[in-house]
């Protein structure tokens, strides 16, 4: 008698399980949307949700010098939508002439924060008008004696990105390098001491970040002025802009591919 009351009261716990089990099913923990928890720095962008992108930073990522008004966030769209097939949604918060200490007080606000908040990608240039002074002051005498403001240039980077993970935790983010747009003007070439100096800082605020990459930019317009820089010799032409977002997206691609070595 105990032995059939004992079967009978397992089998009635195993069906009211499975009846729990499918009226309420659970989320797989498998399961990733761009906007929820990673498991690790590495998950890839998932192909075919629609790409919310972030660009911020300064006249590079407005494509300043690009006679087509397109210049890397446009290309990179382009590229995402035509060659990958990956709806892509971009939002271009950057502002001519900012430094790194604009870029933070935008960072502080909260139609901003939130913008930052629903991005999947986010994607940034600031840092070179930090660098270098108007053109006008400089001259082989100027860079004698020039001494970048370094330390604040590291702490600002370092708040801001600390302050974009603050408001998104998971978004992969993507930060261009410097090159020296004076490197082969007669006189002006030591400046690429200080164009060096700065990508490492840069790169030392990326790695002590999370899911965060450096673009690098300095071989790119290295001995390529002529053929990649605008008639201002400070931004990027047409062609330098494509040379920028092709090693973006290459970049980006591999994630969207799931590519296991990035």
């Amino acid at each position: 008698m105990f032995i059939s009351l004992l079967c009978f009261l397992l089998l009635s716990y195993g069906f009211v399980k499975g009846a729990y089990s499918v009226l309420n099913p659970q989320k797989s923990k498998l399961i990733v949307n761009n906007n929820s928890q990673k498991n690790n720095q590495n998950d890839s962008v998932h192909k075919n949700n629609k790409l919310k992108i972030v660009a911020l930073g300064d006249s590079l990522t407005r494509g300043v010098g690009d006679d087509e008004g397109t210049g890397y966030v446009g290309r990179l769209k382009t590229i995402l939508q035509k060659e990958y097939k990956q709806p892509t949604t971009i939002t271009n918060l950057a502002v001519s002439g900012a430094k790194t200490s604009n870029l933070l007080n935008d960072l502080k606000k909260k139609n901003i924060q939130e913008t930052i908040g629903s991005a999947d990608i986010i994607v940034l240039s600031i840092g070179s008008n930090d660098l270098f002074p108007g053109a006008n002051q400089l001259n082989e005498q100027f860079l004698k004696t020039y001494r970048p403001d370094e330390k604040t240039f590291k702490n600002n980077l370092q708040s801001i990105f600390k302050l974009i993970r603050q408001k998104n935790p998971t978004a992969s983010i993507y930060a261009f390098g410097y090159y020296n747009p004076f490197h082969n003007v007669q006189g002006l070439d030591a400046s690429s001491s200080f164009v060096s100096r700065w990508n490492n800082l840069l790169e030392l605020s990326v790695l002590q970040t999370n899911n965060a990459y450096a673009i690098p930019t300095f071989d790119l317009f290295f001995n390529e002025e002529k053929k990649y820089l605008y008639t201002d010799h400070f931004h990027p032409n047409k062609d330098g802009y494509i040379e920028m977002a092709n090693r973006l997206t290459s970049k980006i691609g591999s994630q969207l591919r799931g590519d296991s070595n990035e």
